[in-house]
């Protein structure tokens, strides 16, 4: 029964909001405080008067306190409130999570990924000479983390099936020949091409205008296309001709296939749809190739990306129907269940769809974002390429359609690529084997159903069969045809009232004269004295409620990521009515000096926090909102202090750089906190699938562990750039000491060979060196003779120069290009060395025999320590000198951070290295992926490949940590003075003296 809405009598109210009780904890405070001099606790009397104005203005707070968050938070900016979909999905992890991912893309059905993707070249161990080769031995080194993809491309409602290169063509008319000696009717023609796994790609790069079509003189219903490619190269592409349905009417032989053939309209018409369909299943494979490595896990890799290889499968068996069963219809039906119980559908689902099934909201979400809808996790792995099909469960299946009664004579028969039954497979009655890392397909051209009423048998209508079995996969697709972006919005609240203040005073009778009449005209001194009094009594408690208003106001900014400059919130009561004298006089004599109402906010404000106590206060403010997503900075704040290597003194980290730090941590926590596992997109690509290589070197294009340990540990910039200064690089030329300093000159000189050749010189005297220096720093002069120098050089032995050990040129015009690279280098300030590089050692296997293999440790094979130095392994390297990198207190939490974040599988080196072997390094690597990008994208540079992986590799070999010097000191002074020395974690310097 519906009732009608009611005002209750006796609400249960909130304390807050309930004047009576706090009308009686007021009372009994003050029986509590001064019940010796005070009894008289009428309603008339003024005390109680004040007592209840306080308690109703107490009540307005409470009201408003009440508000739903929502409505306090409406309009807010900088919130770190996330919806679902950006917090609960995360990047691809698991083999399901990446079939989600596969599965949203258009045109392909399902996916799956076999975890026993072997690596390009085999290794081996050789546990005698303790490492790596290529010669097989006993034991065999099986990397890990590699992956074969195998895609189910769609059906195309024009093109069939995209994993085959197949085409049909419908009502094809074969007229009477003399030649035939035989009339045909129409008929459906099936033409056997290549799919896009075996076709040559030459194909859909080339002009296909000039061809011919010749048939294969041995075999009947063979022939093949031959394509006069540009560079004369002929293309053959075979096909077989078949027919899958025989007309109500006559007959065709391979003679009246070969008569049409002879048309050039017809086999144009052939060829150019052929080529439309390589072109749109090449589509699809390359965005599922572009798909796959912008959500690359760290230390994991795609070997191949490929279409499943299919196997068609025949069914034969009688039907039993009621005689009112639409055939066409029931039949539709059966190719429609045998097909999904082949290969079981993915559906989409809708957010309501999967709410309304009471799904919880985090396993909703979990996985990937997707662009169609969400994808019910249990039904995908149910999705499984079948190894053996039961006729027991097809039979159950086809018992539960409507109209069918019985199932009889049921028999499966397995055919090979030139539809030959397979030996040992043909008229299986009960369970039928299919080959490994296959997908069973039905075959309609070979199967066979009869239908039959009260023991007639019925023949079914093809075209109407397929019709409606097209139809019955499109309604089951629907999910899949119009993107969605599905989340659960943040709730909207209301704009509500929360700062206007009406002051307590004016709730009191109008004979105090505190209220907004005041008193009147001819009121003496003593009247006014005591209003005053009462006045800056009462003021207490209307500042300290204003300024809750006020506090309650801006609760958003204190909860936002906004650069807000307060944590404590006032408001300035200077418009109550003659409050003027009440007010401190210096300041009021400033604020009514014709300043506005803001300013004078302004000022009253200042009065409330400090700088010192703002920082601190809005730390604690940012701790809450970290604290919400588990993470912590407490173990970075106690690193308050880092070490200055250069005056042997400690300088103190600002509390306002740790406000910045969790403030961007904050700000970017739904990218760091989805894509915490990815790794960088080594082919980066473009909308049209071409390498994008702006993505490759100063970019941000580096991987989530990356970015996400470097918004935890204060690293602002965590982009891939050189992190070296060529300015501070050791000298590589002979030394020769002059006091403290080296002085070295490069020069560009002529070799006898008419080439240029980099060469150093030394010099005694520094001024002579740089008298030299000078004398070049325009790069003038005439080429022939004259040496060329490039700009002036710091001498400082500690930041000296090196350009390059050894160079030669073949031309003048090639010397002065490298002259003026090394110029322009030397020339712009040091980079931000604030940084750091991540490289999977994974990436770094072999493409040949022809690669270096990374180094190991094998103690004969018997207690290893390091096996497998390729899988789930990764270096770090980082530069020992910027700011708090030096110190080892930081590093510590560093090196702990980043093992706490990377996933628990991958074990990571981190090496601090200096300048001159991070210089070397950084060129290295630059050139290591770009060369590794255009070997993903053509593979035609495998040599220039080889060398830089080669070169990668011995530069990583030979890296080590560089530690802070430590100070020697006799032992009557402090180690607090200075910075001892420790085994392991400082490098030793000279005597403190």
């Amino acid at each position: 029964m519906k009732t009608s809405p009611t005002i209750p009598k006796n609400p249960n109210l909130i304390h807050s909001m309930d004047f009576e009780r706090l009308r009686q904890e007021g009372l009994a405070y003050i029986e509590s405080l001064s019940s010796d001099i005070w009894t008289d606790y009428n309603t008339h009397d003024p005390g109680i008067t004040i007592l209840e104005a306080v308690c109703y203005a107490i009540t307005e707070l409470g009201y408003r306190t009440n508000f739903e968050i929502k409505d306090l938070l409406t309009e807010a900016s900088g919130q770190t409130f996330f919806t679902a979909r950006q917090m609960l999905t995360t990047a691809p992890l698991s083999v399901t999570d990446y079939r989600k991912l596969l599965v949203d893309l258009q045109g392909i059905n399902n996916a799956w990924l076999m975890t026993d993707g072997k690596q390009e070249v085999p290794v081996f161990l050789n546990c005698k000479e303790d490492l790596l080769q290529y010669d097989a031995t006993d034991n065999e080194l099986v990397l890990k983390g590699l992956y074969t993809v195998l895609l189910d491309l769609s059906v195309d409602l024009e093109l069939g099936d995209m994993n085959t290169g197949d085409i049909v063509l419908e009502n094809i008319a074969f007229p009477f020949s003399p030649m035939v000696d035989m009339e045909a009717g129409e008929f459906q023609v099936k033409f056997e091409l290549p799919g896009i796994k075996e076709a040559s790609l030459k194909i859909l790069a080339e002009d296909t205008s000039t061809f011919t079509i010749e048939k294969n003189p041995v075999k009947n219903w063979l022939y093949h296309f031959k394509i006069e490619l540009i560079d004369a190269e002929i293309l053959e592409v075979p096909f077989r001709v078949s027919i899958p349905k025989n007309p109500p009417k006559g007959k065709i032989t391979d003679s009246h296939v070969t008569l049409i053939l002879q048309d050039t309209d017809f086999g144009k018409l052939i060829l150019e749809t052929y080529l439309e369909k390589l072109f749109k299943a090449d589509q699809v494979i390359k965005n599922a190739v572009k798909t796959l490595h912008e959500n690359r896990n760290l230390c994991e890799d795609f070997v191949s990306v490929e279409p499943i290889d299919s196997e068609e499968v025949a069914f034969c068996f009688d039907v039993d129907v009621s005689p009112d069963t639409d055939i066409e219809k029931v039949q539709a039906e059966i190719y429609f269940t045998l097909e999904n119980y082949l290969n079981p559908p993915v559906k989409f689902y809708t957010l309501r769809e999967l709410m309304d099934k009471d799904s919880p909201v985090e396993e909703i979400f979990e996985g990937p974002k997707l662009g169609h809808g969400f994808i019910d996790t249990g039904e995908l792995e149910n999705a499984q390429l079948k190894q053996v099909i039961y006729a027991s469960d097809i039979i159950n299946l086809l018992m539960d359609l409507e109209g069918v009664r019985g199932i009889r004579n049921f028999l499966m028969t397995k055919y090979d690529k030139n539809g030959i039954p397979v030996p040992g497979h043909k008229g299986i009655s009960w369970c039928l084997q299919v080959t490994a890392m296959r997908k069973p397909v039905m075959s309609t051209s070979f199967s066979k159903i009869i239908f039959f009423k009260d023991g007639f048998p019925f023949l079914s209508r093809y075209e109407e069969v397929r019709d409606t079995v097209y139809l019955l996969h499109a309604q089951q697709n629907t999910g899949k045809l119009v993107p969605t972006f599905s989340d659960l919005p943040i709730p909207k609240g209301n704009r509500r009232d929360s700062m206007s203040y009406w002051p307590v005073q004016y709730d009191l009778p109008i004979v105090y004269g505190v209220g907004e009449f005041g008193l009147p005209p001819e009121a003496d001194s003593l009247r006014k004295g005591q209003q005053q009094q009462l006045k800056g009594y009462l003021m207490f408690f209307e500042q300290l409620l204003a300024d809750f208003f006020a506090q309650l106001t801006n609760a958003k900014s204190l909860f936002s990521t906004d650069n807000i400059r307060q944590t404590y919130f006032a408001q300035y009561l200077g418009t109550i009515k003659e409050i003027g004298e009440i007010l401190d006089p210096d300041l009021q004599k400033t604020m009514a000096n014709d300043i506005s109402d803001t300013e004078s906010q302004e000022l009253w404000q200042k009065l409330y926090e400090n700088k010192n106590r703002f920082f601190e206060r809005r730390n604690r403010f940012l701790d809450h909102l970290l604290a919400r997503f588990a993470e912590a900075f407490s173990d970075y704040s106690l690193l308050m202090y880092r070490i200055n290597l250069e005056d042997i003194s400690l300088e103190k980290i600002e509390l306002e750089e740790i406000v910045d730090i969790k403030t961007r941590t904050l700000q970017t926590y739904p990218e760091i906190s989805y894509a915490r596992s990815l790794a960088f997109n080594y082919f980066p690509q473009d909308e049209e699938f071409n390498l994008d290589e702006t993505k490759i070197w100063d970019t941000d294009n580096v991987s989530g562990l990356e970015k996400r340990i470097s918004q935890l540990t204060g690293i602002k910039d965590f982009t891939r750039r050189f992190l070296y200064c060529i300015k501070h690089v050791e000298i590589l030329c002979e030394e020769m000491e002059v006091g403290d300093e080296i002085h070295c000159v490069h020069t560009f000189s002529l070799t006898s060979k008419n080439g240029i050749k980099l060469v150093s010189k030394q010099y005694a005297d520094k001024s002579e060196a740089e008298k030299v220096l000078e004398d070049v720093l325009e790069l003038g002069g005439e080429i022939g003779n004259f040496n060329y120098a490039v700009k002036k050089i710091k001498l400082k032995k500690q930041n000296a120069i090196i350009l390059t050990s050894e160079q030669t040129f073949q031309s003048e015009e090639e010397a002065a290009e490298a002259i003026g690279i090394i110029a322009s280098e030397l020339s712009v300030d040091c980079p931000d060395p604030e940084g750091l590089h991540l490289i999977e050692h994974i990436l770094l296997r072999p493409k040949s025999k022809d690669f270096d293999l990374m180094e190991v440790c094998l103690h004969d094979c018997d207690r290893p320590c390091e096996q497998d130095i390729y899988s789930f392994r990764a270096s770090v390297v980082l530069p020992h000198w910027p700011k708090h990198f030096d110190n080892m207190a930081f590093r510590q939490y560093f090196e702990k951070k980043i093992r706490e974040e990377a996933p628990a599988h991958i074990q990571l080196k981190v090496c601090w290295v200096s300048n001159d072997k991070l210089r070397k390094f950084e060129s290295s690597y630059k050139t290591w992926t770009e060369e590794l990008a255009r070997f993903k994208q053509d593979g035609d540079n495998l040599s220039t490949y080889q060398e830089a992986n080669d070169s990668l590799l011995a530069i990583l070999a030979k890296l080590n940590s560089v530690y802070p010097k430590a100070t020697l000191h006799d032992c009557e002074e402090s180690d607090a003075d200075n910075n001892p020395v420790k085994l392991g974690k400082t490098i030793l310097g000279t005597q403190n003296l």
